[in-house]
């Protein structure tokens, strides 16, 4: 009996050990990668985003960005830039993904929508950038993060029409949103290559390099994430949210995604009960479907802002 209790604690000792590896891997913030350094960044998976990368910056700072910043509901100081339009047809709100920046994320979005006449909102996620944050909460918290931005730009900038949109983490970040009773300016969601929960994505990230079930692991980082980050693996999940949609939504995702599975696109579109569109975009990677196919990427997004903003 000793000795099987002995295997027992061991096993259990083992679950908790790699319960908590994948808790720091996946949840706790690491040091910034050095985002205007080419030699550094060359060697990461984002170089061959590091032009895309410099003409962001450079875009923002031609354009005389603004340093915005809000206090989130858990005391985070949080960062963002604004960039005004000239008569603004609307306002979009950029939520960027997961251990990225919106210099990656949303580059070459910045000249699209700022040319369709919107102003832009581009946030830095809690625990990236100049935001404040210890722990990523995989668009939990950050969700509640966005209605505080929302609640900041019709206070300070006024009640312009507003877009939510996001990439990777941020699309599910803003689809987090979808059954919300949000201000009457917030019109739609555009949501790009979004996961359907935290449980769901860091289930399929472990077992792709595990390639062991997860069960007794993710158990053991609910654990963590419950205890440290204060938050739930399962707590959200788009599919739920979406059955109860109060606003319309665009989801976006390449077919050749092989990070967040485009069938997680496909399971919140079914389960989606109000206005919605779907654009699945042959042979784009994780986040590149508006580079993979630019002409229907804008052309879709266009047509969906249309139904949506009445000066658009």
């Amino acid at each position: 009996m000793s000795v099987l209790i002995g295997c027992l604690l061991g096993l259990l000792l083992v679950v908790l050990i790699v319960g908590y590896y994948v808790f720091v891997k996946a949840c706790v913030r690491r040091k910034e990668l050095p985002w205007m350094v080419e030699e550094k960044i060359k060697k990461t998976g984002f170089g061959k985003y590091y032009d895309c990368i410099v003409a962001s910056d450079a875009w923002l700072r031609e354009h005389n960005a603004q340093d915005v910043y809000i206090d989130s509901l858990d005391g985070l100081k949080l960062h963002g830039y604004w960039v005004p339009a000239e008569n603004p047809k609307g306002t979009i709100l950029l939520a960027h993904g997961y251990r990225s920046t919106f210099l990656v994320d949303f580059g070459l979005a910045f000249v699209f929508y700022h040319a369709l006449g919107m102003n832009i909102l581009v946030p830095n996620q809690r625990s990236h950038g100049e935001s404040e944050g210890k722990y990523i909460t995989f668009g939990v918290k950050e969700s509640d993060d966005m209605k505080c931005w929302i609640n900041f730009h019709n206070e300070t900038f006024g009640d312009y029409p507003l877009i939510l949109s996001g990439l990777s983490m941020g699309a599910s970040t803003m689809l987090y949103l979808a059954d919300q009773n949000l201000p009457q300016n917030v019109k739609c969601i555009i949501a790009d290559c979004g996961f359907t929960s935290p449980k769901a994505i860091i289930d399929k990230v472990f077992r792709s390099i595990a390639h062991i079930p997860s069960g007794p692991f993710l158990w053991a980082t609910e654990l963590f994430a419950r205890t440290f980050a204060k938050f739930s693996l399962s707590q959200k999940d788009t599919c739920e949210v979406l059955s109860n949609a109060k606003l319309p939504v665009l989801m976006i995702h390449g077919m050749a995604d092989d990070f967040v599975p485009c069938d997680m696109t496909n399971q919140g579109f079914d389960a989606c009960s109000g206005e919605k569109e779907i654009l699945l975009v042959a042979g784009a990677g994780h986040g590149t479907s508006f580079l993979t196919n630019k002409e229907i990427y804008t052309k879709t997004i266009i047509s969906f802002l249309e139904q949506y903003l009445d000066n658009f």
